[in-house]
Parts: structure tokens; sequence; C-alpha cells
């Protein structure tokens, strides 16, 4: 089952921007002064790619279903500057989290450049900014069609809105998750059970019925997003999903027809390669893990259960 990452210890090894550092933990930090997160991975019950906009983007129709697998974010507020620090090799470039900081750094300033108010006080609000310090304590594998980077986005984006007490309302941090992501607005909504469509920037509440436990076989190679959208608009649409992530991770084809076989709620989350199958009880999904002994199958396991929200905040 997925459990709760604790704290790290002073002193415990981390990755920054490629390079190994120390975490040490803040000293005299005020409870008021930081957040702290969960952010939840999901699987796709269903995914229907529909038509490629001129943006490059794809429409959607698909429901979102979150899981209780989740990474953990700790938001603390700095006098200056961005830091992000990470339980994985996190590069500080291109990922999500960096880049929503940028986002909602970027969406104040232009508001307060647009506001018409006295002199003193546009020149305060313009010059705002958000420094923090992010330590993300990673749980959800990348690379699998979870939607761990967007989820951390999301929450990201959630967190500095009530750390720096910015007061943005639900429509304006899904315009500035759609602009990270397509999969961010749906953490943003904190819906369990979604049904998304557009370019994943509509979302509602879906009336399917999950499965109580669901078994996830995630192999070892990582799929990235980019890559099956290339492949599947090259061979223009002829191909699904599945069939384009088999021929980059052919273990796929092995476990997803064993889960076939067992269970009645099975598919690919996403882009992949993560294959799923969902169950009544933990001991039968137990049982489904277990019974699996084709040892081509490079990769991991996990049992989880639907999730009602898509995010938590803990403090």
């Amino acid at each position: 089952m997925a459990g709760e990452l604790s704290d790290k210890p002073d002193n415990s090894p981390f990755f920054f921007a490629g390079k190994l550092i120390r975490y040490n933990k803040g000293k005299g930090i005020n409870e008021m002064d930081k957040i702290k997160i969960r952010a939840y991975a999901k699987i796709n019950l269903t995914l229907d790619i529909l038509d490629k906009l001129p943006n490059g983007y794809h429409k959607i129709n698909s429901i979102f279903q979150a899981i209780n697998l989740y990474d953990t974010l700790l938001i603390f507020k700095t006098k200056d500057g961005f830091c992000l620090d990470s339980s994985v090799n996190c590069h500080d470039e291109d990922n999500l989290i960096t880049k929503a900081w940028e986002k909602m750094e970027d969406f104040i300033s232009s508001k307060a450049r647009n506001k018409v108010l006295l002199s003193e006080a546009k020149e305060v609000l313009i010059k705002r900014s958000l420094p923090c310090r992010i330590h993300l304590s990673k749980n959800i594998p990348e690379g699998a069609g979870l939607g761990g980077g967007s989820s951390d986005a999301a929450a990201t984006l959630i967190g500095l809105n009530n750390l720096f007490k910015l007061n943005l309302n639900i429509k304006q941090l899904s315009k500035i998750g759609a602009s990270i992501g397509s999969d961010v607005p749906f953490f943003m909504y904190n819906i369990g059970t979604a049904l998304v469509n557009g370019m994943g920037e509509k979302i509602k509440i879906s009336n399917r019925k999950p499965s109580n436990f669901y078994v996830l076989a995630k192999p070892n190679k990582g799929i990235s997003t980019s890559e099956i959208y290339s492949l599947f608009d090259q061979h223009n649409k002829s191909k699904s999903f599945f069939e384009l992530a088999q021929k980059i991770c052919p273990s796929i084809k092995t476990i997803y027809s064993y889960f076939s076989l067992i269970s009645n709620d099975y598919a690919m989350s996403g882009t992949g390669p993560t294959i799923f199958a969902g169950f009544n009880s933990y001991e039968e999904a137990l049982k489904a893990k277990n019974n699996f002994k084709d040892e081509t199958f490079k990769g991991n396991f996990y049992i989880c259960k639907p999730s009602k929200e898509t995010y938590k905040i803990v403090f």
C-alpha cells in the first residue's frame, strides 16, 4: 500500500539540479511560513484521443481516477530566490515544479501591472515575488503515465497560493496550470473521479464507480508523453497508445494479457507504460500481484486505492 513519506532527517542526501547536496531542515521557521501538500497520482480509466489542434495539443475524452500513491511537497518561505531539492535526481530546467513557480511569478507580476492602483501600492505589487524553497519527496514513478509531474506542478501552485495568500480562484489557478501541462488542471480541482475533455481544461465530476483496489505494473523503462504523441501523429492515428507503447516497452504486452484474464477493469494509464487492473478486495489484488510469475517483466508493482482527492494540504 502506498504510505506517507516521512520528512527526511538532517544531513540526508538529496539531488539538486543534478548534483548531490545535503539537506538541512530550516531552523526557526514559523509554522505559518511553510506548507506541506500531498500530490496524488492518477490513472486513466478511459482515454480517447481526438483532434489535434493548431497549438500542437490534442483534444481528449477521458475519465481520470486519482489514487492514493502520492508525492509530498514541503514549501518554505525564504528571504529571496528559489530552490528546489528532491529525493531523486531533479533537473531544474525541465522540472514542472520549477515551471509552476515561474508561471505563478509571471502571473502575479502581470496581474499587478494591469491593476489601476495608487503608484506606491502598484510599485509594491509589481516588486512582489515568491521567494521559497521546495523539497520534493518523490514516490510516484516518473515516465509512467501516472501524472506525477503534473500533480506536483498543481500542488506547487496551490501551495504558493495558500502560503503567500495570493487569493487566486480555481479558474485562475487552472489557467496557469494549463499553460504548464494538459493534465495539471485535473489535479487542481480536487475531484477524485473526473470526466476530462478539451485539452484537459474541462473538468467535471464523473459518476463512474472505480474499483476498490488497483494493481499497477510499472516497467523499469519509462515513456515520454511527447514521444508517444509524436508517434501517434506520425501514424495518423492508425495505432493506439498501447500499440505504440509496446514497441518501446515490449514487456507490457505480457502483463496486459495477464490482467485481461483476471480483471474486468484493466488498461494502460495515459501514454504508458503503466498497466493497471482493478479488484474488489485487497486480498484479490495481492493475489493477482503475487501470481504473476513472468520473469521477462522487469519493473515494480503497486497496490493502491482510489482517492477522493487529488491533493491534500497536511499543514
